[in-house]
């Protein structure tokens, strides 16, 4: 099970190490904190390096605790380059020697959990934290009935963007956006121009969210031990899939950027696209002059009922070898689940292009920032944020068959039920292969 586990693991970082939040980051500037005392004990707190900002809030978070008079204990932080974060734990691991706190993304919380490597923090931080949190956000630290980490932040992967003088111009409303399938074709068709398409989508990122809305779930039963793809759902899907991709109204130009597709929109090659909640920031730095034309909703559904984006993000976990585990849970609570102005400085720094898994740091960044003025962070917030689920733990070539097989309707024209039963065929010979029944490690056990 733990070289299952290995491999699910190694692929998920993989994948959460390509989201653009994760690109090479300047040196952040440096907070000169008081040195440990001797005999005082250090807890060793261990992330991945990101952005400058990101960097700087906690590194003022780690200022702050260690420059309290009364400190039960000194913080040593550590930025670690995401590129040998692996490489590092690895090595911490083997040697006994691994930090009290690290880092870890939703896809790789139970993974952590299940192989041993983190605590559960459920009776270690205080109730109120927990009661606090989004539905959502819980359910992404949840494993069986452990908390193995306390959410830090979201960043669902689906909003759809549009351009508002693109709907005016041909009598669209645009503060009513397309809320059906039906409608997403209809309004892209007539947005489409001759220099301009109606809408494009990412085909492969994206993917996951579109699936598990159109699917009613994942793409394996919960237990892993079957392929899960032979719904009305995802027939449908299909269907519409195979439209979009006809080339009539939407681009098959490759986008930008990874999941980045809100550049087509800002830079007008189509009127609708969908993107992570990270677009947000695309917009405000690299094309301020147009934050008023862009619109913000949830995708389409085939009825109009909630669309279910899955959603990157990262936690703090306890090591399961901590020399210091009730101090390294003392230190999440002080810097994630405490203090609401704290942490509504993180997401006032990330331009609120991620969002809070707290409910009340929700409320406080409605009523005291800038977030309250944004329509856009509100939409996401109150139509995206509840309805937000974990990305599949199962490993990427259980999506990358799903996405052939989408591929192979839509451009080579093979049957919708005939694709669906060889990709079921396909799915079902990987679990056996690769022993996955039974290993999927969000299942209660």
């Amino acid at each position: 099970m733990k070289h299952i586990l290995s491999v699910l693991l190694a692929v998920a970082m993989v994948l959460s190490l390509c989201a653009p939040a994760l690109a090479e980051a300047p040196e952040a500037s440096v907070l000169e904190a008081p040195p440990a005392k001797e005999g005082e004990t250090v807890v060793e707190f261990w992330c991945i390096m990101w952005e400058t900002w990101n960097q700087d809030w906690l590194k003022t978070q780690a200022y702050n605790f260690n420059s309290r008079e009364d400190r039960p204990f000194y913080v040593n932080l550590q930025l670690i380059d995401g590129t040998t974060w692996n490489e590092r734990m690895a090595a911490a691991r083997a040697s006994d020697d691994a930090p009290d706190i690290l880092c870890a993304d939703y896809a790789s919380v139970a993974n952590y959990y299940r192989m041993g490597y983190t605590l559960d923090l459920k009776e270690m931080i205080p109730q109120s934290a927990w009661d606090d949190l989004l539905d959502s956000a819980k359910d992404f630290i949840t494993v069986g009935g452990a908390y193995a980490a306390y959410p830090w932040m979201m960043e669902p992967a689906v909003v759809m963007y549009y351009d508002k003088n693109a709907f005016t111009e041909v009598g669209l409303d645009p503060e009513s956006p397309p809320t059906t399938w039906e409608e997403l074709v209809e309004y892209a068709k007539q947005l489409t121009t001759a220099d301009r398409f109606g809408m494009d989508i990412d085909t492969t990122y994206n993917m996951w969210s579109w699936t598990y809305t159109s699917n009613g779930g994942y793409m394996l039963t919960d237990d892993w031990s079957s392929a899960n793809i032979n719904s009305q759902g995802m027939k449908d899907f299909a269907a519409l899939y195979r439209n979009i991709r006809s080339g009539e109204f939407a681009s098959q130009t490759a986008l930008k950027e990874q999941n980045l597709g809100v550049y087509a929109v800002l830079e007008g090659r189509s009127a609708i696209s969908f993107s992570g909640s990270w677009g947000i920031g695309a917009i405000n730095t690299d094309y301020p002059e147009k934050i008023d034309q862009i619109g913000v909703a949830a995708a389409p559904t085939q009825y109009g009922s909630p669309f279910h984006s899955t959603s990157g993000g990262w936690s703090f976990a306890v090591d399961s070898h901590a020399k210091h585990p009730q101090e390294a849970a003392d230190f999440i609570y002080y810097m994630l689940g405490s203090s609401v102005e704290n942490v509504a400085d993180f997401f006032v720094a990330a331009n609120f292009a991620k969002f809070t898994t707290r409910k009340s740091v929700a409320e406080y960044l409605k009523a005291n920032t800038d977030a309250g003025k944004d329509e856009r962070i509100q939409i996401i917030q109150s139509d995206i944020m509840p309805h937000v689920v974990a990305e599949p733990a199962y490993p990427w070539e259980i999506t990358q068959n799903v996405n052939n097989m989408l591929d192979t309707i839509a451009i080579d024209g093979v049957e919708i039920d005939q694709a669906i039963a060889d990709t079921e065929a396909l799915i079902n010979q990987y679990i056996k292969d690769n022993d996955l029944a039974g290993q999927n490690p969000r299942a209660a056990k």
